[in-house]
């Protein structure tokens, strides 16, 4: 049996992310630029042949881009899961944060959810994933934060930041040994 394969895709861009604000979870729709970038990962992604589950954040801009995603990829239902959403930043949402320095951006996303706790709710959800879909091609549809938080951890620190509607592929081998690793929150 093949392994499962995993990718997050970053739902298409907001009007928060064209200003360049603090979205966590801020429920906002994507913008016509968003939904061209979800049509285009969606195309691009069915280019690699077929695709068994689309996977999404219950955001609105996610739950779009995933919906995109699964028409173009002839998935019938996108399911939804909690623990894939953006990083709570409490008090620091809507902040528009374009220009400060990355130190100052990180002690503004701190003043919600902790990155640790946002690491484990995801990683603990996508092997959860990969679990329920074994050896199947599975998108992930979530948010920045998120996905730039899981890569470092599980490839190591200095991953770029992820742009709308990039296509980024999960190591399942790394995300297998970082569980048999951490213990699963439950």
């Amino acid at each position: 049996m093949n392994a499962t394969e995993i990718v997050f895709v970053r739902h298409g861009e907001t009007e928060w992310n064209r200003a360049g604000r603090l979205q966590g979870r801020s429920d906002l729709p994507m913008n016509e630029t968003g939904r061209r970038q979800a049509q285009q990962a969606g195309m691009e992604l069915a280019a690699s042949g077929a695709w068994d589950a689309v996977v999404s954040s219950p955001l609105f801009r996610a739950r779009q881009s995933a919906q995109i995603i699964a028409d173009l990829l002839a998935v019938p239902r996108v399911q939804e899961f909690t623990e894939l959403m953006e990083r709570d930043y409490g008090d620091a949402e809507g902040t528009v944060v374009a220009g400060l320095s990355e130190e100052n951006i990180h002690r503004l996303m701190d003043l919600g959810e902790s990155e640790e706790h946002l690491v484990e709710r995801a990683i603990n959800v996508l092997f959860k994933i990969s679990v329920q879909h074994p050896g199947q091609r599975v998108v992930v549809v979530s948010h920045g934060s998120l996905i730039r938080s899981v890569c470092n951890e599980l490839q190591g620190p200095g991953q770029d930041r992820v742009s709308n509607g990039a296509i980024i592929s999960v190591e399942i081998e790394l995300l297998t040994n970082y569980v048999a690793r951490e213990p699963l929150w439950h």
